[in-house]
């Protein structure tokens, strides 16, 4: 038996006996970025087996457009994106022409899981691989820390800041969420990871196999340490190897049409994605274009879906005043951004369209019909957090 067998097999076991005693309850709500049914399949994870074996587990759908941002803000809230407000990860101004990250709790518009239960004055937490989602998600919480600019004080007690292109940000994040709820008396914990370990390497890579081993590790410990500890786990997105990308730009300018497309999946780390993402909001510089740009786009090879902003924000449920004009969305393999053509060969695995919807929900130390659970935010929307 290799070390990594061995360890696996000493972690899953004290999980069973966990329950032996009845203290104050404890809430661990977790997102493991990019985390699709493939990665729950072929890692090595057997904590999280266990854990949704003496649970409640199903696969179940993230909310579109796929992406971080959206994902947490609708897991955070346990609302969709016509609530909440937040559509993408980037945001295009059309008086200004400018665009702008959707980074700060400002755009967020909906009451946080972390504002409820401190009404019935609960201790909370958050604490994000990414800054980001910490700016964004933070509203209410008591603690609100992250692995890439942890503060002086979770600096001497986790570890150092984490370089966020690494596996090392998720254990630390996941090493933080089980001393809030040990040494700080947190009653509800929201712990999400970053997904650069899913754009870099697939599942079932050493690397990725060695990522998850961790984390799981990890998780099995703060189950041990909390007999009524409830877990409600999910993912925002899955990842997709995307080998095309299509600038829609360019297309509809070929046919004299104006326009911007928002990088909707854009953010501060392009390492990770390129910019290049799964779904694209395009905005017409001229309102009388839109039936001919959705025909043209429509038409174009790799273009799964267009919709129109009345259209998508009805199938979607997403914020009409914060969508394009069209909602254009990929076929499996095919991506969008700002290109020097119209179509380039790519190769880099990504996410933001349908294709990386699927992810799993899992609910531990809480009895629930799975059955009713159909999206992440479902999770937090029947979250009762009374006693």
């Amino acid at each position: 038996m290799n070390r990594r067998h061995f360890l696996f097999g000493a972690l899953a076991s004290p999980l069973a006996s966990a329950r032996q005693s009845a203290p104050r309850r404890k809430i661990l709500i977790v997102l493991i970025d990019g985390f699709s049914p493939d990665y729950f399949r072929r890692s090595e994870m057997p904590n999280l087996r266990r854990i949704c074996l003496e649970g409640a587990w199903k696969f179940g759908r993230g909310v579109m457009p796929t992406l971080t941002n959206v994902g947490n803000a609708s897991l955070s809230t346990g609302t969709f994106p016509v609530t909440h407000g937040i559509t993408s990860n980037y945001q295009f101004h059309r008086i200004t022409g400018e665009y702008s990250a959707m980074e700060s709790a400002q755009y967020l518009l909906a009451e946080t899981v972390f504002q409820r239960a401190g009404r019935l004055g609960l201790r909370t937490a958050l604490v994000a691989s990414k800054d980001k989602v910490r700016t964004l998600c933070n509203a209410g919480s008591d603690f609100a820390i992250s692995g890439e600019a942890p503060p002086p004080g979770w600096v001497k007690r986790v570890g150092p800041k984490q370089e966020i292109y690494s596996p090392s940000v998720d254990v630390w994040t996941f090493r933080a969420a089980g001393k809030l709820l040990k040494e700080e008396g947190c009653d509800l914990v929201y712990a999400t990871t970053t997904d650069y370990m899913m754009h870099t390497y697939p599942a079932g890579a050493e690397e990725s196999m060695q990522h998850l081993h961790q984390i799981d590790a990890i998780l099995g410990e703060i189950v041990n340490d909390h007999p009524r500890l409830e877990i409600y786990l999910t993912a925002d997105h899955g990842m997709t190897a995307m080998h095309e990308a299509i600038d829609p730009v360019r297309v509809l300018a070929r046919h004299g049409i104006e326009s911007n497309a928002v990088p909707i999946i854009q953010d501060k780390h392009m390492i990770h994605h390129r910019g290049l993402g799964g779904s694209t909001y395009v905005y017409l510089a001229r309102p009388d274009t839109l039936e001919t740009a959705k025909s043209l786009l429509t038409a174009t090879t790799g273009v799964e879906e267009v919709y129109s902003n009345p259209e998508a924000a009805k199938s979607f449920r997403l914020h009409p005043g914060r969508i394009g004009d069209l909602f254009v969305l990929g076929a499996k393999g095919v991506a969008f951004g700002s290109l020097p053509a119209e179509r380039v060969e790519v190769a880099v695995r990504t996410h933001g369209s349908r294709h990386e919807e699927e992810v799993p929900l899992a609910i531990y130390g809480r009895k629930a019909d799975i059955s009713q659970y159909e999206f992440t935010l479902d999770l937090v929307r029947k979250l009762s957090l009374e006693s």
